[in-house]
């Protein structure tokens, strides 16, 4: 092995002054301290958990455009939406929605399924995350997926393997 961690090609993905809308994002849910913001990250994204070198100058520099205010507890700080902030936010999360639909569009394509299927897939594991192990596995087939799909020779047996995993997903539905 070349010494990369698996998610490293995943992280680089992850482009450049995204942390700062992906903050005001995670703060439109509630108020977090610093590290509950990074864990927040790890648990959506399931692979980046950004260091507190990037969130910490993240977060002051959120504040210092009036997107965020400090709370103070005792010796932690706690980061809240202003009313700025949240009109951000809702602008951010308008956005990931025109990026999910636009995915769910190549989706549809490229598995050969009704929108309304990877629409509603999706909706039913963004309600379920963290509640369900199933989560980290999709992502992980779906990675798997992706990487071979320029292989005809093994997309064949993909597809039977899909199949036949289908069939038994069905069977624990009876």
């Amino acid at each position: 092995m070349d010494g990369k961690k698996p998610n490293d090609a995943l992280r680089k993905l992850v482009p450049k002054g995204f942390l700062e809308s992906y903050i005001l994002s995670i703060l439109s849910e509630k108020p977090l301290h610093g590290y509950m913001i990074m864990k927040r990250i790890k648990e959506k994204t399931g692979f980046w958990k950004p260091s507190p070198g990037t969130v910490y100058p993240a977060l002051h520099s959120l504040v210092k455009k009036g997107f965020i205010k400090e709370q103070r507890e005792g010796r932690k700080k706690k980061y809240a939406l202003t009313k700025k902030g949240l009109r951000i936010a809702r602008e951010v999360e308008d956005l990931e929605n025109k990026i999910k639909d636009k995915a769910t569009e190549i989706l549809s394509k490229i598995l050969d399924l009704n929108k309304t299927e990877i629409k509603d897939f999706f909706d039913e594991l963004k309600k379920k995350q963290g509640k369900n192990i199933l989560l980290p596995c999709l992502r992980k087939t779906f990675n798997l997926v992706l990487k071979i799909n320029d292989k005809p020779e093994k997309i064949k047996k993909a597809k039977e393997i899909i199949n036949e995993t289908n069939a038994k997903l069905r069977n624990l539905l009876k």
